[in-house]
């Protein structure tokens, strides 16, 4: 399928099911190929196979989990080439912080805030070898710190921090974004936002974070 992303490779994580399997999706629609990135192969296939089949773009699963460093770097090594890193993993318990028992924070955690670590730290490295790379981190939290939201609050604060830390290092051609969902945006706004980031993102500050809302209206502002 030719389109605007057409010749371009988008790595997306979490990209078996949900909202992730979505934003692959709307990517191909593009026709930009994928690298489709999770830890169920059977799945992951599938939804690679349906892409190819629906689209006509390329479409790679690669299995392991993005949480474990050295699965971090082998799959950022398959898929060097990426111009676009998309980070969906993370499913956060809603509560307050006596709510939330430990192995269930440290489990969400793992998905939510080590993964993009990881997968942040490698394809930076490869993206920085190229010259050009764009990097949308889905941050799943609220806009503001929110008690009955801590676990989702705190990790949102971490990958906030992260993209401002590392924003400051990035070589010339490399951008970085957070995308907020504020725990309640719908999949299609959010993938609408991803794509219009993945075309401009010269449009917006690197290291900004976003809601999908302000992308859609900058988007709406700018004249014709």
């Amino acid at each position: 399928m030719k389109g605007p992303l057409d010749g371009k490779m988008a790595l997306v994580t979490g990209a078996a099911g949900g909202i992730g399997l979505k934003v692959a999706r709307a990517l191909a629609q593009t026709g930009c190929g994928l690298y489709l990135v999770g830890q169920k192969f059977m799945p992951l296939e599938q939804a690679a196979s349906d892409i190819r089949s629906d689209y006509g773009v390329k479409a790679e699963a690669h299995t392991g989990n993005p949480a474990i460093a050295v699965d971090a770097e082998a799959v950022s090594m398959g898929c060097a080439d990426a111009e676009i890193f998309i980070n969906c993993t993370g499913n956060l318990p809603p509560g307050q912080l006596e709510d939330i028992e430990d192995a269930r924070w440290r489990k969400s955690w793992e998905a939510a805030v080590f993964a993009p670590l990881n997968m942040v730290r490698e394809m930076i490295g490869h993206m920085t070898d190229e010259g050009r790379g764009v990097i949308v981190l889905i941050i799943d939290a609220p806009l503001e710190t929110n008690s009955l939201d801590i676990c989702a609050s705190v990790a949102g604060a971490v990958l906030k921090t992260l993209i401002a830390g590392v924003e400051q290092d990035l070589a010339q051609g490399v951008r970085i974004f957070g995308l907020c969902t504020e725990r309640n945006v719908e999949p299609v706004s959010l993938s609408e936002a991803i794509i219009r980031l993945a075309l401009e993102p010269e449009r917006f500050a690197t290291g900004s974070i976003l809601t999908a809302q302000d992308i859609l209206q900058d988007e709406a502002d700018t004249p014709a």
